[in-house]
């Protein structure tokens, strides 16, 4: 089971690299930047708050780290044309020599939308702009030209070059939603990530399972991601424990704490 981490951008810009580059000497998977543009509140209300935009420290992080691999946990569907993403996702991979993964997902945090004025949209309409979402990013960065004809999104024999760095840029797509979501990922998705206990990621992976027979998928093609906001650092060897029959990755969420903390168990889960 490979380790990575999620830092969290309300940090210092000093804090973020700091974890980036020991979370890379110490051989971890992934390093992951969350896509937020300020806290979360309960009841949807505006929250001050400091947080650095995610493609941005991505891009910084890829020049200060050699061999983790970097991308979004993940980026809010209603905030960018996939189009544009696939451009960024791209780039990010040719900076980094390599390293990006495409995290998508449909977008969820209220008090963010109403700030800025950008639509949250139904549950049922977020639903199919993210399916037609990911269905673009995942073409645009696979194939040389695409076309689509969606409700929410069209294009016409559409390139994006220079083509990535790997074969096959890895695909992530977030969301533990078992009509849509999972379906989404099991049509187009690389890797699949939802936050969980060991029990509760199980037994949404036999969905996955199930929705992947749907399509004419083989399960094993898609990567099992999971983890969980670590409240107490002290072992993170035992942290992860549970969840190494369950998962092919355990993400560490970043709840603030302090950043030697956070580096001592991502450590120590690798150990």
């Amino acid at each position: 089971m490979d380790i990575s981490v999620l830092v969290g951008s309300g940090r210092p810009w000093t804090e973020i690299v700091r974890i980036a580059r020991a979370a890379d000497e110490l051989g971890a998977y992934a390093v992951y930047i969350p896509d937020h543009f300020m806290p979360n509140t309960q009841d949807a209300s505006i929250e001050d708050g400091p947080r650095l935009e995610a493609w941005t420290l991505l891009s910084a992080l890829s020049q200060r780290t050699t061999s983790v691999r970097l991308g979004p946990l993940v980026l809010g569907g209603t905030y960018r044309h996939p189009a544009v993403v696939a451009n960024m996702v791209a780039a990010l991979d040719h900076v980094s020599e390599g390293r990006a993964i495409a995290g998508l997902g449909a977008g969820w945090q209220v008090n963010e939308h109403a700030a800025y004025g950008i639509d949250l949209l139904s549950a049922k309409d977020r639903s199919d702009r993210f399916e037609e979402s990911v269905h673009v990013v995942a073409s645009l960065l696979r194939e040389p030209r695409t076309t689509y004809d969606g409700r929410f999104f069209q294009l016409t024999d559409a390139p994006n070059e220079p083509a990535p760095v790997q074969d096959r840029l890895p695909v992530l797509v977030a969301g533990g939603g078992e009509q849509r979501t999972l379906r989404t990922v099991a049509r187009y998705a690389d890797v699949w990530h939802t936050w969980g206990t060991p029990e509760s990621f199980a037994a949404k992976s036999a969905v996955l399972d199930e929705r992947c027979a749907e399509a004419d998928r083989d399960p094993g093609r898609i990567r099992r991601a999971t983890g969980f906001f670590v409240e107490d650092l002290g072992d993170g060897a035992a942290t992860v424990a549970p969840f190494r029959e369950v998962c092919d990755e355990f993400v560490f969420g970043d709840v603030d704490a302090p950043a030697d903390d956070l580096i001592a168990a991502v450590g120590a889960a690798l150990a």
